[in-house]
């Protein structure tokens, strides 16, 4: 499978020291998951420097388009 970012994606990242690993293990191996109305998938899970994190994105094809990434309360 392919991650894609997006550029929000990555500056949300970046500013909360999230690495591309963080967000494929979130996807693969989350806590919660949720189907949006929209055709997004929004996943959490938590990690243990960080806390709840959550991913947002969309399926293409076979490629994983991560839409954004932020810590949830």
């Amino acid at each position: 499978m392919k991650f894609k970012f997006s550029h929000h994606a990555q500056y949300r990242m970046y500013l909360r020291e999230i690495s591309t690993l963080d967000v494929k293990d979130i996807i693969n191996y989350p806590d919660f998951t949720e189907f949006q109305n929209n055709g997004k998938m929004l996943k959490v899970k938590y990690i243990s420097d960080k806390g709840k994190v959550a991913v947002v994105y969309r399926m293409r094809g076979n490629e994983f388009i991560i839409i954004t990434v932020y810590y949830e309360d």
